[in-house]
């Protein structure tokens, strides 16, 4: 069995990673955010893998090549269970490159990253009163227009996490005010909003039937 504080045991590693994981929820909290992948990054995986083999043929493969490559193949993947496939595959092989590095220059104790999260983050417009009203000074600024649509996209990835993480109805509520303020930069109010989510219902339906579609491969 292999011992768990030896140079290079997967134990260890493994134990630095959920550490700096946990460093970073407390940093940042429940972060979502689109994939960013896509067929897009297909030819750069391509490359990635005729260097790898090139390497392996010439004798001089190394970590770097191994991880670009899984790197670039889980870039090149838009399927979710195929880009977590890939992910997966990319985390292994950046855990025994970390394992080697132990056995050849012995386990050295991870630092993980201390701070108290982003410097800024968009906020409801009543929280800076609240907080003067807790005995604060809120530091502060206005977005400007293409940044505040940014914000938004990221803010509504944010609440969406925090409701899958807690499972908490009332988180729906700030998902829905983001879904609100994301639609009024269109210039669609409220009630418009929904008079477009009863015309789509009627004509396709809702989701309380509970109906999974079965796609053919």
């Amino acid at each position: 069995m292999e011992n768990d504080r030896a140079p290079g045991s997967l134990a260890e590693v493994l134990a630095d990673v959920a550490a700096e994981r946990d460093a970073q929820d407390r940093m940042w909290g429940v972060q979502e955010f689109p994939d960013g992948s896509g067929p897009e990054f297909a030819e750069s995986a391509e490359r990635a893998k005729r260097e790898c083999a090139a390497a392996w043929s010439r004798g001089e493969l190394t970590w770097r090549h191994i991880l670009t490559e899984e790197f670039f193949e889980a870039l090149a993947e838009s399927d979710p269970s195929a880009l977590r496939t890939e992910l997966v595959q990319t985390a292994a092989v950046a855990v025994k490159w970390i394992q080697s590095l132990d056995r050849r220059h012995g386990a050295t104790a991870h630092q993980t990253r201390a701070g108290s999260g982003r410097a800024e983050k968009l906020v409801r417009d009543r929280v800076p009163e609240i907080i003067r009203v807790d005995g604060r000074l809120p530091e502060t600024r206005t977005a400007p227009p293409d940044e505040h649509a940014g914000l938004l996209r990221a803010k509504l990835y944010e609440e969406a996490g925090e409701y899958v993480a807690s499972g908490d109805p009332a988180e729906l509520s700030d998902l829905l005010e983001v879904v609100h303020a994301l639609a009024a930069l269109h210039g669609v109010t409220p009630g418009e909003l929904e008079e477009q989510r009863s015309a789509k219902a009627a004509a396709r339906g809702g989701f309380s039937n509970r109906t999974v579609l079965r796609l053919k491969e």
